[in-house]
């Protein structure tokens, strides 16, 4: 009987080898969630500069915008009632919020369902278009950029930091838009954003960096 069971021992000792070996630490493990937006207010200590000059701008206004009694004109214009609150339509919040429905982000308006406490306190943090939503959800190139003072570009870029194109901001300056006027991205990069510092950086773009970050 042992002659018979030996090769069957053995045969299964790589397989039980294998199931014992370790795990791999988180490093190197798949990450299957969306990382988490943490809000402009996340980017003002290392960025005080374009904070401050995007506090001005009416991507940082854009929640107000939605409220009755402000921007009248143009909602005028596009046949909008002024007097009527947009804060609850999802179509408009979606545009005029940071991370619409997102992980960390301005959370998502649902008939019939209320927002938690954390949601609740949350969204007074996400109102408005801000640095997230050009720069992509920081909750993993912000803490690296703070750690690591050297960091390059492609360092960053692998942890979900881009630079905004055409594609990010046509996403809502389109014509599904009813305030909507011609968007042309040439014109509008690097104005009605932030202040932006003219340094070449290691990838050949402007960025408020120092050289080489």
């Amino acid at each position: 009987m042992f002659r018979i069971l030996l090769p069957l021992l053995v045969a299964g000792v790589p397989a039980i080898l294998i199931a014992l070996r370790p795990l791999p630490p988180p490093a190197e493990c798949p990450r299957w969630e969306e990382p988490k937006y943490l809000g402009s207010k996340s980017c003002q200590k290392c960025h005080f500069k374009e904070y401050q000059t995007w506090q001005k701008t009416d991507m940082a206004k854009a929640f107000s915008t939605l409220k009755p009694g402000e921007a009248v004109e143009a909602k005028k214009k596009a046949s909008l009632d002024p007097a009527k609150d947009y804060t609850k339509e999802a179509a408009c919040v979606k545009c005029h919020t940071t991370g619409y429905g997102k992980p960390g982000g301005y959370p998502e308006i649902v008939a019939g369902r209320e927002w938690s406490a954390e949601e609740m306190s949350r969204a007074p943090l996400m109102e408005g278009v801000g640095c997230e939503s050009c720069h992509g959800p920081g909750e993993e190139y912000s803490p690296y950029k703070k750690e690591h003072k050297d960091y390059k570009w492609a360092d960053i870029a692998k942890l979900g930091a881009i630079h905004p194109t055409d594609a990010t901001c046509t996403a809502c300056h389109n014509r599904e838009s009813p305030t909507y006027v011609e968007f042309k991205f040439a014109e509008k990069i690097g104005k009605d954003t932030h202040e932006i510092l003219k340094l070449k950086t290691d990838h050949g773009c402007d960025h408020p960096h120092r050289e080489g970050k």
